[in-house]
């Protein structure tokens, strides 16, 4: 073949190419679905009110994708959030704890009906109340653990024992209730059955995760631990510092004996393929994650808080989407919204936001995860799931708002005010040349004022929260340090007014 024929060849070989690699990057773009504008729009809006860096959002229906995105940036560096950057689930991770027992469950290996000592014979909290608690308590969250001490698992120091020494040491733990006859949500359920999966699998609960739902379903960018998902090009996680997000990776609070409840790491691109296999009757392709049978009981509610809503296993299972009228008002195409089965959980760290949502009579599900997260206004994340399903659908959002109440809203403000309140009356108090009639008055003001407002914030506020101060300070850092800076100007001005009323002089004096 001549040169010169071998070099038209050459040129038309490369232009096909050339355009056959145009065409499909058209398709891909041609694929997005016809709201995907007004989703990244809806996305942008609520990242600049809620301060969050970065979201990755995966929706599917009909057992197919329906859409992938990535919006905003994964770190410091500016690197964009993709469908395939890892971000941590939080309480998302118990749904997956709960397909794992079901698994075992499937096997004969795991009686939903017995006591857990079957499984752990050491176990027994509470003496021998501790006894009745079941596997389907822990799944349920009916065994009587507090959500109090769910929460300050989270502060354990980390170490490969951390779970069984967790666990080992819940013989200590009160319960609220008689297992059975109540609810009451705490991490300490799922990390028991990250425990009981260990022990009858004979592998860790992460190997266990890994080698069951992980790999069946090709979760290439999901994972088990912090160390690995970092390794991988993890999110880093941002705190809302007085509204200004801050990387908050190396402060956040993260251990192995909480890894079943709320550590576990995944991908959007991840979670579609997980979403799918649970709405295609448990299949994911050649894989099963479980049974039709074993499904029905994962979102079968356990325990009913009203006749709307209820808790299955690791997910929160409502009657009825929205109003038939408010959806039809937001442009959205749902018939029968008010009976449709919705199946969601949410998962809440202090750097990390997810959201899983399924309505399984639609085939449809989403997955929201967010590399920031606010304590004061984090149900208003949540809702991010309904606003989402109303575009996926045709229609507008509605920005729902938080549902938090005002004061804790605006709990920064608050107790930004109080502070400054607090500190002014010190200075004044100390520097005063002369006692008086009103110095003793503000004195005595000053002091009942200090002891009230220490009691609200530490038998009321934080109660309410379910919270305490090293829990703020860990997971609502600003917050945590105004209520410790609080407490320090209430102890000097206890001291300064005990002073003036008792010698009738100032410190300056």
């Amino acid at each position: 073949m001549p040169n010169s024929i071998r070099a038209v060849f050459a040129v038309l070989l490369l232009t096909i190419l050339m355009s056959l690699s145009i065409t499909i990057t058209s398709a891909d773009v041609l694929e997005q679905p016809t709201y995907a504008g007004t989703l990244e729009t809806y996305l942008r809006n609520q990242m600049d009110v809620y301060h969050i860096p970065g979201i990755a959002v995966a929706i599917v229906r009909d057992s197919e994708i329906d859409y992938l995105g990535g919006v905003g940036i994964a770190n410091e560096d500016g690197a964009p959030v993709t469908p395939q950057t890892p971000f941590l689930l939080a309480s998302v991770s118990k749904a997956m704890t709960a397909v794992a027992i079901l698994q075992l469950a499937e096997d004969g290996r795991i009686q939903l009906e017995d006591s857990v000592q079957t499984y752990l014979p050491d176990f027994s909290p509470a003496g021998q109340a501790g006894e009745e608690i079941t596997v389907a308590d822990l799944l349920y969250h009916t065994s009587g653990f507090s959500e109090l001490g769910g929460l300050e698992a989270n502060l354990r120091a980390d170490s490969p024992d951390a779970l069984a020494a967790l666990v080992d040491g819940l013989t200590r733990a009160d319960l609220q209730f008689a297992p059975g006859s109540s609810w009451e949500y705490s991490n300490l359920n799922y990390s028991v059955l990250g425990r009981i999966i260990e022990v009858v699998s004979g592998q860790s609960y992460e190997d266990y995760i890994a080698s069951h739902i992980f790999v069946p379903l090709g979760m290439e960018n999901s994972f088990a631990s912090m160390d690995a998902a970092r390794a991988a090009g993890a999110s880093s996680g941002y705190y809302p510092f007085f509204g200004q997000p801050i990387v908050f990776d190396e402060q956040m609070p993260y251990t192995r004996a909480t890894v079943p409840a709320a550590g576990l790491w995944t991908s959007a691109e991840d979670m579609s393929r997980y979403l799918l296999a649970l709405l295609d009757a448990g299949q994911a392709g050649d894989a099963r994650l479980l049974s039709q049978d074993s499904l029905q009981r994962l979102f079968g509610p356990g325990y009913s808080f009203d006749e709307t809503q209820g808790y299955a296993m690791g997910w929160t299972v409502n009657r009825g989407f929205m109003l038939q009228e408010d959806v039809d008002r937001a442009g959205a195409i749902i018939p029968e919204s008010e009976s449709l089965t919705v199946v969601f959980h949410e998962g809440d760290w202090v750097n990390y936001k997810s959201v899983a949502f399924l309505i399984p009579e639609l085939e449809y599900g989403i997955a929201l995860l967010m590399n920031s997260n606010d304590p004061m206004a984090t149900s208003a994340l949540r809702f991010f799931a309904w606003d989402v399903t109303l575009i996926a659908m045709g229609g507008q959002p509605e920005y729902f708002p938080p549902a938090e109440s005002f004061l804790l809203r605006n709990a920064r403000v608050a107790l930004a005010v109080t502070a400054v309140l607090l500190a002014t009356a010190l200075i004044w108090l100390w520097r005063i040349g002369r006692i008086h009639g009103a110095a003793r008055g503000l004195a005595t003001a000053t002091l009942a004022a200090a002891v009230l407002l220490n009691a609200y914030i530490f038998l009321k506020f934080l109660p309410d929260n379910n919270a305490s101060l090293p829990l703020a300070l860990r997971f609502a850092p600003d917050t945590g340090l105004l209520i410790a800076l609080i407490v320090l100007l209430s102890l000097f001005l206890v001291a300064v007014s005990v002073r003036v009323l008792v010698e009738g002089r100032p410190i300056s004096r």
